[in-house]
């Protein structure tokens, strides 16, 4: 067990994993620029959504200071490992899936990961080696089924399947969350990358979007707020 401070936001870990995962916790600079975004929005939004939650550094930051966590990690090792850091926490707040999302085109998807064990941060949909199918949830679905609020903090970290998550416009002028999202621009063929430019283009009535600034290269992080 192991005591992590984020932000001046304490909370509890397992540490005593049998790889290389529990050495994540000693990166204390790992990602360090968006817990104070996280940490921001706390003020402004009640809920929070964590899509890619992995082993937990944000949905247990923010099971800290925000009022309701909802978290999807559809890697089987890495959620059974974001349990029990939440179990570890007793955290009343969270609610956890097991599921990935997605368009609404399959109910399941086939999932892996090529250069490290299941379990790591980087297991997705355009790696085959290990490969384990998961359920599939639409975000609209996800929502309505969770009764999540309007206006809440959605923290999308799904390693290129978000290609597929904003085609439905009506979903967003409903739910209109605050977008916290890692594009990962250099997974994705012309199709899925136009697909995705073509999809968030028409959002700009909902956000100032301007996908002439992305870098399809190179993984980066961008927010998207309402306007």
């Amino acid at each position: 067990m192991k005591l992590i401070n984020r932000q001046g936001i304490e909370f509890l870990v397992h540490n005593d994993t049998n790889d290389e995962v529990a050495g994540f916790w000693n990166l204390d600079a790992w990602e360090q620029e968006n817990y104070p975004v996280v940490q921001h929005f706390s003020s402004q939004c009640s809920t929070f959504i964590n899509a890619g939650g992995w082993i937990g550094p944000f949905t247990l930051f923010a099971a800290k200071i925000f009022k309701r966590v909802y978290s999807l990690e559809p890697d089987p090792l890495a959620f059974e490992e974001l349990t029990k850091n939440v179990e570890l926490n007793k955290f009343t707040n969270v609610q956890l899936g097991n599921k990935a999302l997605f368009d609404g085109s399959k109910k399941e998807i086939t999932m892996g990961s090529d250069f490290s064990p299941l379990g790591r941060s980087g297991t997705s949909i355009f790696q085959l080696d290990k490969a384990v199918t998961v359920p599939c949830i639409t975000l609209r679905e996800y929502f309505d089924q969770n009764d999540i609020i309007p206006g809440s903090f959605l923290m999308l970290d799904v390693e290129g399947a978000e290609y597929a998550l904003f085609d439905d416009v009506e979903f967003f002028e409903k739910y209109r969350p605050v977008i916290f999202i890692e594009l990962h621009l250099k997974f994705l063929n012309d199709e899925n990358y136009t697909r995705l430019i073509n999809a968030l283009n028409n959002l700009k009535h909902i956000y100032p979007i301007d996908t002439t600034t992305f870098d399809r290269n190179n993984i980066s992080h961008k927010l998207f707020q309402p306007i």
